[in-house]
């Protein structure tokens, strides 16, 4: 497959300013790391495969800003947040940041967790094809957290507890994102690395 080359340039070091003061307070469920550690993981995910699916630079560049916001709209401030990607990133990259989010909460109030999931599956249906790359890192990410995770957090009742659905429902929702992914993605090298993943987690379950 061929890889598109593209440069990171101020635009980008906009975007990583943009996301460490919203999420600078934020955490990590079980091992409570500083939630950037989770927007570089992504954003660096995406940068290493976005080149074999997007071929304008800029575009490129875009969708790397996308990943480093992508929870922005989601965690942090519903669409008050959205207006501001607006005005700061453009249209482009405020758009994506909503394709990415399971819902925008209203006065910080978001739906049931399943409701949820089954709104975020449908849209990754018909998204472009790039925003289904970033969402795909994004679990991967997810997953490989948990399975770290679990290598510490000895008591495996606290660990599931930390999620708000239950462990087969978590799994679950995990196979059918990745049936999603398999079928918009083909045989990308990035649906390859989410199967493998997946399988060590669903390894954890009681």
């Amino acid at each position: 497959m061929q890889f598109n080359k593209f440069i990171l340039s101020e635009r980008f070091e906009k975007a990583i300013c943009f996301a460490i003061s919203a999420h600078r307070t934020q955490t990590r469920k079980n091992i409570p790391s500083p939630y950037m550690t989770h927007l570089f993981a992504v954003t660096s995910m995406v940068c290493e495969n976005i080149g074999f699916i997007c071929d304008d630079p800029n575009e490129c560049e875009s969708y790397a800003m996308i990943a480093m916001l992508h929870d922005t709209v989601e965690d942090q401030g519903g669409n008050e947040i959205y207006l501001r990607l607006i005005e700061e990133f453009g249209q482009f990259v405020a758009d994506g940041v909503v394709a990415l989010s399971d819902c925008i909460p209203e006065n910080g109030v978001k739906p049931p967790k399943a409701l949820r999931n089954a709104e975020y599956l449908k849209k990754l249906q018909s998204d472009a094809l790039p925003i289904v790359l970033i969402s795909c890192c994004d679990k991967i990410h997810n997953l490989n957290s948990m399975f770290a995770d679990s290598l510490v957090v000895s008591d495996k009742a606290e660990f599931w507890n930390a999620f708000s659905a239950s462990p087969a429902d978590t799994i679950a929702n995990y196979r059918r994102l990745g049936e999603t992914y398999e079928a918009r993605l083909g045989d990308q090298r990035i649906v390859k690395i989410y199967q493998h993943v997946l399988d060590k987690v669903v390894s954890l379950l009681p």
